[in-house]
Formats: structure tokens, C-alpha cells, sequence
């Protein structure tokens, strides 16, 4: 036990000096959890070991209830190290016992009944009504003689007008022995406050003159033993329902914004995935015809530009993003870092990887890139198929709703004339 103390406090302090000595905080801290590791092996190797062959188990004391315990029992040549669950029952009380548990019982019920009562002789608030005494031993249930005043836990029960005694019968089981103890409290009315008196007396007021209903008015005391009152109606405070409000419509605003703005970069790269393999395609075919691939580029740019301004399409993403790359080009930014600036703004795989292979043929040379083009594009078909089967799977996922409204209003027109036919 002691190696394994020794061992935690030595790596707490190589942990301590390899951090001291600007070693990264992991490593100091993976040192010191290795340590604490071995002094917990250290711990529990001690339990282990300290384990010994038993001839008795101790059982619980009355009103624990019983145990399940695991042991392992060996015989000899028949049995070894062999799991067995025993169930180990509660001690149990000798006759005269049971009778003096009970009778402790009783005296302890007498003094914690009153609760937060002075006495049980001023009962102003409920009764503290333990269902088990003597630590477990004793279960208890309990009766009233008018359960008008208390309810059956021993809670006072509205507000009484004058003294009322009431009888307690708690019925007592100490195992096998039962015994039934009656005692009587005295409940009195709740001592009231200045405030409440005061109130009270104010109420009466009110219903004094509320009962001249042949008045136009019911008219408000302003005055009441000595003391003048004012009188303002309460209204229902529903400011919070406008902050509410607000914050409720801030935040769909805001979830509104997102939601919009998800469903508008999904279309865009949608439609910058569906121009893909055109782009390609047209890049493969000029450089195939001798032009150089800036010149290709500027090329489809410019060819993009005319149709928008005659108004032959509308707008699309990707080929707008390679007018900004001619743009930029033009402007003196230089071809590789105007064609990196391509794929960011992108930002889909699909043109990142045209950016790279564009950004390497300049670096190397033409040499290969109308074959890497060619392979390029026909992926992006592949990949263009693909979204093109996806869309067809979710529009017809969409049908499936209405395709169900049509079938249970064909099941309607059927089968209610042919129900109402049938003559029972």
C-alpha cells in the first residue's frame, strides 16, 4: 500500500517539474492521472486482498429490511471459488422486545406529533405524523375522529372558527406485533395578524354596503378606524406577454434568416453543380482546339456575358464567379492566385479540385491537362446523373402525400354508399 502511495507522489512530481520545465500541459497532466491511477490500483488491490474466509454474516438491524449479499463458497473437491447469492433477512425481536419497541414508540410519537405546534393542546398548523419510529423498527398508520379538521397525513384543513378536539389512533406493527394508541389535540383557530384583522374587518365593511344593491353605486369606504384608504383596480400586468412577443418574434426572425439563408446557399450549389460538367466540357473542347486555357476561360466569360445581356439566361453562379476571376486577372492580380480565389469563393469540392488541376497546369505547363479535363468531366456527368436521380426520388416522396389523400377519398366514395346499402 505504501509503493503505491509513494509511486502517486512521485509522479506528481515529475508532472510537476516536466511543466516547470515548459513541457506541454498534457503530458504533465497524463503523469499525474497515471499516478493517481496506480494509487486507486493500490486501494483496491488493498480491499481485494483483505477479504477472508467468513463463518457468519451479521444481519441487519429490525426495520432495515433484508440483504442480498454475493458470496464464494468452496467445498472440498466438489466446489471451488463457486458464486452464490444469499438473501440475508432482517434480526428479529423476541415477544418482550417487540412490546418494548412499541412502547418506546409511543412516547416518541407523543413528542414529535406536535410539529411546529407549541403543544398538541395549540394546534395551529399541521401534525408531524412519522410513518416509521424507532429508527425503522415500528411502521405506524394513523385515523382522525373528524377528518374535517385534519386530512389522513395530518394536514390542517382550512380555518377554523372556534376549538375543535380531535382523536389520533395510530395503529403500531413491530414485525408480527400490532397495537393500536389514541391520543387527543386540541386544534384552535390561527392567531390572525395586524394585516389580516385589519382586512377582515374590511371585508364586513364591503358586504355591508355591497348588500344596499338598491344604490347605483357600491360605494368604497375611505376611511376605517381612523386609518384612510384609497382604492385602485388591479388590472392583469400583461407587459410580459409583450416582451414574450418579442423576443418570440426576434428570435423566428432570426431562425427565419438562417433557415433562408440555408435554403439559398443549398440552390446555389445546386445550380454551380449542374453548370459543372458544361464548364468543364467547354474548357476541355477549346483547349482541344488549340486555345490557350486563360484565353478558354476568358472565353466561355465572355460568351456568358452577351447571353445575359441579351437577356438569352439568367443569372448562374458559377459562371458568374469566373467573370470575377477575368475581372481580377485583368486587374493585375495574377492567374494563380485569380484561379485560387476561384475554388474559395466557391466553395464546393467540385471546383476547388478545377482549381487546383488549373493552378498545377500553369505551374508544370499544358502538358496532360486536356486528358485531366476529360476525366474530369466525365465524373462531373456521373456526378450530375446522381443529382439528377436524387431529385427524382424526392419529388416522388413529395407525390406520396396527395397519392394517400386521393386513395382514402376513392376508399371514402366506395365503401360509404356500399355501408349505407347494407340493411342491418
Amino acid at each position: 500500500m505504501y509503493g503505491y502511495f509513494l509511486c502517486t507522489l512521485l509522479c506528481g512530481l515529475i508532472g510537476r517539474h516536466l511543466r516547470k520545465r515548459g513541457f506541454q500541459k498534457s503530458i504533465s497532466q497524463g503523469v499525474l492521472a497515471l499516478g493517481a491511477g496506480c494509487f486507486m490500483a493500490g486501494v483496491l488491490w488493498q480491499a481485494d486482498t483483505n477479504s477472508k474466509t467468513q463463518d457468519r454474516i451479521v444481519r441487519n438491524p429490525p426495520g432495515q429490511g433484508q440483504e442480498e449479499k454475493d458470496y464464494l463458497v468452496n467445498a472440498e473437491g466438489i466446489l471451488e471459488q463457486y458464486p452464490m447469492k444469499i438473501q440475508v433477512e432482517e434480526r428479529k425481536l423476541t415477544k418482550k422486545q417487540r412490546q418494548e419497541c412499541l412502547e418506546k414508540a409511543k412516547q416518541e410519537l407523543d413528542e414529535v406529533a406536535a410539529g411546529g405546534n407549541v403543544s398538541l393542546e395549540q394546534v395551529q398548523q399541521s401534525l408531524y405524523l412519522p410513518e416509521t419510529l424507532q429508527e425503522g423498527a415500528v411502521e405506524a398508520e394513523y385515523g382522525f375522529s373528524d377528518y374535517e379538521v385534519f386530512d389522513s397525513e395530518g394536514n390542517l384543513l382550512g380555518e377554523l372558527m372556534k376549538p375543535v378536539l380531535v382523536e389520533v389512533t395510530a395503529e403500531l406493527a413491530c414485525q408480527e406485533e400490532r397495537c393500536l394508541y389514541s391520543f387527543f389535540v386540541r386544534a384552535v383557530p390561527r392567531e390572525k395578524s395586524q394585516q389580516e384583522v385589519f382586512a377582515d374587518k374590511l371585508e364586513g365593511l364591503l358586504r355591508q354596503e355591497n348588500g344596499k344593491t338598491d344604490a347605483e353605486y357600491l360605494l368604497l369606504p375611505g376611511e376605517l378606524e381612523g386609518k384612510s384608504l384609497s382604492w385602485e383596480e388591479q388590472k392583469e400586468n400583461r407587459s410580459f406577454i409583450g416582451v414574450f412577443l418579442g423576443l418570440a418574434g426576434g428570435a423566428g426572425i432570426v431562425l427565419a434568416e438562417k433557415e433562408k439563408k440555408k435554403k439559398k446557399d443549398m440552390e446555389r450549389s445546386r445550380q454551380m453543380m449542374l453548370d459543372y460538367p458544361e464548364i468543364v466540357s467547354t474548357l476541355s473542347l477549346l483547349l482541344g482546339a488549340g486555345m490557350n486555357l486563360t484565353y478558354a476561360w476568358e472565353k466561355i466569360a465572355a460568351d456568358y456575358q452577351m447571353k445575359r445581356k441579351s437577356q438569352e439566361i439568367e443569372s448562374r453562379e458559377a459562371y458568374d464567379e469566373m467573370v470575377t476571376t477575368v475581372h481580377e486577372i485583368q486587374e493585375g492580380a495574377g492567374e494563380l492566385q485569380a484561379f485560387e480565389n476561384f475554388g474559395k469563393r466557391c466553395g464546393i469540392s467540385a471546383y476547388r479540385k478545377l482549381s487546383s488541376l488549373i493552378v498545377q497546369n500553369i505551374r508544370r505547363g499544358a502538358k496532360g491537362m486536356q486528358r485531366l479535363l476529360e476525366e474530369e468531366e466525365r465524373e462531373a456527368f456521373e456526378q450530375r446523373k446522381a443529382i439528377a436521380r436524387k431529385a427524382g426520388e424526392e419529388a416522388s416522396t413529395k407525390l406520396l402525400l396527395p397519392m394517400g389523400m386521393m386513395l382514402v377519398i376513392v376508399l371514402v366514395i366506395l365503401l360509404v354508399p356500399a355501408g349505407l346499402a347494407i340493411q342491418v
